[in-house]
């Protein structure tokens, strides 16, 4: 039986899956801890889940990437759960470190089954997932340092340059070479962002900053 947790804005969703598990023990999943957001879950202490549930609308104010290294240096493995509106940035968690994902529209059986094989093989995507990705553009992720995603997402917040560098303790200079390195990742995966809008959006794709409003 692999135990695992479940993180979700939803009640109602912590519930549902926690009920299942219990009520269902033929999807060898048992879902002991839930919580709201991934601060509240690793709040509860040391738990008995070598596999987190995670669902990406998690409405905490904090990044998909964020929440997944958080998540994986406490040691649990995350299978993201992804809405419709979701599907577009299920590649860059993925590049996160994210061992799977699964789509939430999907039977609950296999939404079970991807976190089974998902911490089995270290890397797995639900069929049905897999087909919703594949009908998308191909719009690969900029590999960014953990530094560069940093200063991303200050200087995508709000923050100037100077600003930045002040932030966190290095030159400005050092600011505007990273900034420079950011931008020609993009460029080698075809989605230039010349300017701060462009790498705002390009932020929001790739799971740095969480977004605000729909993307155009």
């Amino acid at each position: 039986m692999l135990h695992a947790a479940v993180i979700s804005p939803q009640p109602m969703t912590r519930i549902a899956m926690q009920r299942e598990s219990q009520d269902h023990p033929e999807h060898g999943v048992r879902i002991g801890a839930a919580a709201g957001t991934v601060a509240e879950l690793l709040e509860q202490g040391p738990l008995e889940a070598p596999v987190v549930l995670l669902s990406m609308d998690t409405l905490d104010g904090r990044s998909t990437a964020q929440n997944i290294a958080d998540l994986t240096a406490h040691d649990h493995a995350v299978v993201v759960l992804a809405s419709h509106t979701d599907v577009a940035r299920v590649r860059s968690a993925l590049a996160f470190g994210a061992a799977g994902a699964v789509g939430k529209w999907e039977p609950i059986r296999s939404v079970f089954r991807t976190m089974r094989l998902a911490c089995q093989l270290g890397d797995f995507v639900s069929d049905q997932l897999q087909s919703a990705l594949a009908s998308l553009p191909d719009r690969s992720p900029a590999k960014l340092s953990a530094r560069e995603r940093e200063v991303l997402t200050h200087y995508v917040e709000g923050l100037q340059e100077q600003e930045v560098a002040a932030k966190l303790g290095i030159a400005e200079s050092t600011v505007e070479e990273h900034l420079k390195r950011i931008r020609r990742k993009y460029a080698l995966v075809e989605r230039p962002a010349r300017t701060k809008l462009e790498l705002y959006k390009r932020a929001i794709e790739d799971g740095v900053v969480p977004p605000v409003l729909p993307l155009a």
